[in-house]
């Protein structure tokens, strides 16, 4: 399989406009045979024409250039047909019930043209496409309709207009732009932008002829079914699916790279860690995936670096970009395709830029702050111990053919060429949302890392998870038994499989005769790894369960209809203090699929409050628009998650900081609205007070008052986080926090002690008297003996794997207003049967 450097004339024309979003995939081009006619001299000629192109127009000015003859240029160069074409010159006139009141903002939203359909019309779709003109506008600019009207700009009121009418596709004309908008309801937007001005112009010619394959006249009126512009976009979208399921795979895939590299590098320092420290090891290889994924998330947003400087931004591009340091591995790998694995530097790039992303240079790179790029964190990354300085720090000689393999994984995906050979294209991060790149990396986690025993393979289960099996061990079991000993590892052979193994009598014919089943992710070659080197391997829940994807299709509904009562309870005219006011939970929040949409619409709605109380919409600051300041208050104020693993809290955090990514901004503090722990197993305040399961029970006054004050505490340094105003650092944010937690930690012990003594037994004898253990170390003396409650919960925790969830302690502003609870709980159907009761 080779990787196509060069894109074919299929798609060449979509890496000039970058689409935001999911437009048109370029599988889906390929699939129905769509490649872009070769434009001509001619073709560029009568498209300046249709402009109205100066012939001494300088490039310079392309920015103002303005479109005032649109009909002309969809008539002459899209050839379309005016009387498919309602609002043209002498076509029909527009249905009235496409125009639409926007009643919060006293606003009618019209198109100024339809495409029609010829024929019959789909049920409930009223038009192919809808057309707005503002060809003196800017495409995203809020502030330039008069002020009585929707503080919107042509972009939003277009997108508006698709929704409310269920048309979905719509087109744009401002000021030097030409912009492709879908928008199908309950689904993200994408869009793609063609400038007008280089539409006339020989290097225009590759984007000239993708707009004619999109908006031509076979795109609506002439082409076959299957390659007209909707059914290109609903397949693209459907497509989206299968690149999300293969990118996962191959996340997964550098997961095993990176751990092979890493032990390849510094082979006694990683087994000490498989050996001793497992999921120290695993957390710290899954960190440095989502390090990456947000650098490719940033960069294809343009967001890195900070500066808009020219000089600053090509010292970017020079020594720190990803996607530069892929190109520069590919050339390498081009001369040199024998020696990639003897050659070095990529690691020590990438750590220089995650140590960058931290901290941030001033006028250059914001720092980011939080968690993810601190280096604190996984100092074996840098070459260093727990506790040693940065002086030091090492760069571990990882090979920039591991480097290289683990970008393929992340930055391309298969696909095939016009004439069918495999190839490797470029994965834009632009055009995949928040919660497919959540979906992705889900797909990693619930995975450990230990040390092999013997010879060992992986090999694809049930599940379709590399697992390693011991290849020694296999060959003691009897022949009749090997096949039943790897079903029980959720290994299921085939006939031909399970008699070449049946009759294996060494390792090399056991691997032969395993063939395709084994897993190359993790056995690259098919070559097994030998005693003491490390592996992943998935933990028996994530064989159990699997991982968990939600598409947007259905996230949307079932947020919106989960959020229904609480918009209905605070009223159509609420201010956006009452909408802020909004607590929204996801108990089992995994990669935090729901808690962005959660994010989208409540951000949605705290636009429309501001538009309605002007006086109190916030300064929103400039590198941010309003619509990603809502999401960023939002995720600030009002949303919760809770999951029993502590790396799917991290990659909810993630998700919602991509949500709410800033040019230049630190990362959202959420730290305090998204834990780990068990969302069914926990106290309230009341039980915790009385130190038992049931809260009518007496405990201990003077224990209460100290549970009392220590909630109210937490409550106070809450309340600071969540109203923390712009300037508030992220760090500042964890100092608060770290007091947050250190006031309410005497009734998180007692809560996990007491929880102890309920799991210790079955019965409610032996339980009590494991209770009144606690009881009495609570009250057997001046102070408790806090060291005996610690380890109670500590040993717990640890037999267990997981952690008690205490809502009353965590989330205690939740629970002390005037209307207690959740205002609603978002997430997966299934799961919420179970919370039901907990937060009615």
């Amino acid at each position: 399989m080779t990787y196509q450097a060069r894109m074919d004339e299929t798609v060449e024309w979509l890496n000039y406009l970058q689409p935001e979003g999911l437009v048109v995939g370029p599988n889906i081009l390929r699939e129905r045979g769509l490649n872009p006619i070769r434009q001509t001299p001619l073709d560029t000629e009568d498209a300046a024409q249709a402009l109205g192109l100066p012939t001494d127009a300088r490039r310079e000015d392309d920015r103002l250039f303005e479109l005032h003859d649109a009909w002309r240029f969809f008539e002459t160069v899209l050839e379309w047909s005016a009387k498919l074409v309602a609002g043209a010159p002498g076509g029909p006139a527009i249905p009235s019930e496409l125009t639409i009141t926007v009643p919060e903002h006293e606003t009618l939203l019209a198109p100024d043209m339809v495409v029609l359909w010829k024929g019959d019309a789909p049920e409930g779709v009223p038009a192919q496409a809808l057309v707005m003109l503002h060809p003196s506008l800017e495409a995203d600019d809020r502030n330039q309709f008069p002020s009585s009207e929707w503080e919107a700009s042509p972009h939003q009121r277009l997108e508006r207009l698709l929704r409310e009418t269920n048309v979905g596709v719509g087109l744009l004309v401002a000021r030097n732009t030409l912009r492709l908008v879908y928008a199908p309801r309950g689904e993200t937007a994408g869009w793609l932008s063609w400038p007008l001005a280089p539409l006339g112009r020989v290097e225009g010619r590759p984007m000239l002829a993708g707009l004619k394959l999109c908006l031509g006249r076979s795109a609506f009126f002439a082409g076959a079914p299957e390659t007209r512009l909707r059914a290109l976009l609903e397949a693209s979208r459907a497509a989206q699916n299968e690149v999300s399921e293969k990118l996962s795979g191959q996340v997964l895939g550098a997961l095993h790279e990176l751990l092979r590299g890493l032990h390849r590098a510094a082979p006694e320092r990683i087994e000490a860690l498989a050996e001793n420290n497992p999921q120290h090891l695993y957390e710290g290889l899954l960190t440095c995936l989502m390090r990456l994924v947000f650098l490719l998330y940033a960069e294809d947003r343009d967001l890195l670096p900070s500066s808009p400087d020219p000089a600053l931004r090509q010292l970017w591009e020079k020594g720190y970009s990803i996607k530069t340091l892929y190109m520069r591995l590919l050339t390498d790998e081009a001369l040199n395709p024998d020696t990639m694995d003897d050659r070095r530097g990529g690691w020590g790039q990438l750590l220089a830029v995650f140590r960058l992303i931290h901290a941030g240079y001033p006028g250059w790179v914001t720092g980011r702050g939080g968690k993810l790029f601190d280096p604190e964190n996984f100092p074996f990354l840098e070459g260093r111990e727990k506790g040693e300085g940065r002086e030091a720090a090492t760069v571990l000689p990882v090979s920039d053919g591991c480097i290289l393999r683990i970008l393929h994984g992340l930055m391309t995906i298969e696909g095939r060429s016009l004439s069918n050979e495999k190839i490797r294209e470029r994965l834009s991060y632009r055009s995949l949302d928040v919660e497919s790149i959540g979906s992705v990396y889900e797909t990693v986690m619930g995975f450990t890392t230990d040390r092999a025993s013997e010879r060992m393979i992986a090999l694809r289960d049930e599940k379709k998870l590399p697992t390693f099996i011991g290849l020694d061990t296999l060959l003691t079991q009897k022949p009749a038994d090997r096949q039943k000993w790897l079903k029980d590892k959720s290994i299921k052979l085939s006939a031909k499989q399970a008699k070449a193994v049946k009759e294996a009598g060494d390792v090399a014919a056991l691997v032969e005769a395993f063939g395709t089943l084994v897993d190359e992710r993790a056995s690259p070659k098919a070559t097994p790894i030998g005693p003491g080197a490390p592996f992943l391997q998935p933990t028996e829940e994530r064989r159990r369960s699997g991982s968990h994807y939600t598409p947007r299709s259905l996230t949307e509904p079932i947020v919106r209809h989960a959020l229904e009562p609480a918009f209905e309870r605070i009223g159509e005219r609420a201010s956006p203090e009452a909408v802020l006011g909004l607590k929204i939970l996801d108990p089992a929040c995994g990669s935090g699929a729901f808690l962005v949409e959660a994010c989208r619409q409540l951000g949605q709605r705290l636009e429309q409050a501001w538009n309605m109380y002007g006086a109190e919409k916030p300064v929103v600051p400039p590198d941010e628009d309003e619509a990603l300041h809502a999401r960023r208050l939002v995720a600030q104020k009002c949303l919760y998650g809770v999951d029993r693993n502590p790396m799917a809290v991290d990659l909810a955090r993630l998700s919602l900081w991509l949500a709410t990514l800033a040019r230049d901004h630190e990362f959202t503090f959420l730290d305090h609205a998204l834990k780990s722990g068990d969302s069914l197993v926990g106290l309230t305040r009341d039980e915790i007070a009385a130190a038992h399961w049931d809260a009518t029970k007496p405990g201990l006054p003077l224990f209460r008052d100290a549970i009392k004050k220590a909630v109210e505490g937490a409550l106070q340094g809450r309340e600071a986080i969540r109203n923390a105003g712009d300037d508030v650092r992220i760090e500042a944010q964890a100092a608060r926090y770290s007091r947050v937690l250190d006031a309410s930690e005497p009734a998180r012990i007692v809560g996990d002690a007491v929880i102890a003594a309920f799991f210790s037994a079955d019965k409610p004898r032996a339980r009590e008297t494991e209770r009144q253990k606690v009881e009495s170390w609570i009250a057997g003396s001046i102070t408790p003996d806090w060291e005996q409650l610690r380890r109670k919960g500590d040993v717990f925790r640890a037999e267990q794997g997981w952690r008690p969830f205490h809502w009353d302690i965590e989330f205690p502003e939740v629970f002390v207003r005037e209307n207690p609870g959740f205002d609603a709980i978002v997430g997966n159907p299934p799961f919420l049967e179970s919370v039901r009761e907990l937060h009615a």
